[in-house]
């Protein structure tokens, strides 16, 4: 709460605080669709909060799973959630499920994501209101006050520095948006989870070792993998045309094809 008031609706808070919820949801997602006809290909489905060049990616999450529409709506059934006689899908308090789903218009990519994402949960019976809104609208909403549902946006980051993101998974951090904590609230509790994400963020500052490193970013990784505060979609794939004349390639995700410019030789 902050004034007394809920930073968000409490019957949807209800809806993302469950597990089986947020679990449906991505179980819903067609990422291949998305790959195949928003990337043209050029894409692989992401299910971690490492992109899939990072020298920190869990390669034991990397492939995640399929979409499963009869698992996600089993998961709902769990909770509680039920399908009236029009497929509309009501909470256990039977309040019809719907949010708002906003991404920054103009950006071709994520507003063809929000319409598919839009008709994957229609088939768990749940209506989304797609609202693609102009961008500095967009960060001001999403980091000034708590009206908004969910929202489709990249947040960047290297793959070379885990650490980076420390401002989306530290449990007071400005981005941390699943779980927000303005600065007026003193009262709010820390879920266990995000207490040990807390943990392994300043494990990983102070360890050098990077063996020792990665044991505690895979472990932050899983975290996030089985909690599912953030739920991601796909990873472009970077692609760079060179002529074949051009001798001793050796294109690396993380230094692109010129990394190694010194060793280049063109063979006439």
């Amino acid at each position: 709460k902050i004034k007394g008031k809920y930073y968000v609706n409490p019957i949807k808070q209800k809806w993302f605080n469950d597990l089986n919820f947020r679990t449906a949801i991505d179980y819903a997602i067609d990422r291949n669709a998305m790959v195949n006809n928003i990337a043209n290909g050029a894409a692989q489905p992401l299910f971690t909060a490492e992109s899939l060049s990072s020298i920190y990616l869990n390669e034991k999450l990397a492939s995640g799973h399929e979409q499963n529409i009869e698992y996600a709506k089993n998961l709902l059934y769990q909770s509680g959630f039920y399908l009236d006689k029009d497929s509309i899908l009501h909470d256990k308090d039977n309040n019809i499920v719907e949010f708002d789903l906003y991404t920054n218009s103009g950006q071709t990519e994520r507003e063809a994501c929000g319409v598919m994402i839009k008709e994957d949960l229609k088939r768990l019976g749940i209506k989304v209101n797609f609202k693609p809104i102009e961008f500095n609208s967009l960060v001001s909403k999403i980091t000034t006050t708590s009206d908004w549902d969910v929202v489709i946006m990249a947040l960047t980051g290297s793959p070379l520095e885990p650490h980076g993101g420390k401002n989306v998974w530290y449990s007071k951090g400005h981005l941390h948006l699943f779980n927000m904590r303005f600065q007026e609230d003193k009262n709010d509790t820390i879920l266990p989870w995000e207490k040990e994400l807390d943990e392994l963020i300043e494990q990983g500052a102070l360890e050098l070792d990077y063996n020792k490193r990665k044991v505690i970013y895979d472990k932050y990784q899983l975290i996030i993998y089985n909690e599912r505060p953030l739920i991601y979609l796909y990873s472009p794939l970077s692609i760079t045309a060179v002529r074949n004349k051009i001798k001793n390639l050796h294109p690396s995700p993380l230094g692109g094809a010129f990394h190694n410019l010194d060793e280049l030789y063109i063979d006439e």
